[in-house]
């Protein structure tokens, strides 16, 4: 694919640009802020992975809810708040400048450089 596509798959975008980051660099992230994260998650999995707690679109409306209530709340308050501060700097600045974006913004069009 390349990287004048306007969309490619969730599974190429979130995986895109992780190989230029070593597998055994770390960060540092409270137990209680990661716990979160993985409650956020969990929830998704057992909302998405059962057809029936989705029968109609109007069901998954009120699961994703809005930025101050339900699941979208909860994405954000992962994204924004409790991962915003964890990364490398070189990790925070490529994330700042879409070089992890496949779909690049406006500020970089070129590959990732981490």
């Amino acid at each position: 694919m390349n990287n004048n596509q306007l969309y490619t798959s969730v599974e190429e975008e979130g995986a895109y640009g992780l190989q230029t980051v070593a597998e055994d660099r770390t960060v540092t992230v409270s137990a209680r802020d990661l716990l979160y994260v993985y409650k956020t998650l969990g929830e998704f999995i057992a909302f998405f992975h059962q057809p029936l707690h989705y029968p109609d679109l109007e069901a998954v409306q009120e699961f994703i809810g809005t930025m101050k209530r339900g699941g979208l709340h909860l994405l954000a308050e992962c994204y924004y708040e409790k991962l915003r501060d964890v990364w490398p700097d070189d990790i925070k600045a490529a994330i700042e400048e879409g070089q992890l974006d496949f779909r690049p913004s406006a500020a970089t069009t070129e590959k990732p450089a981490v």
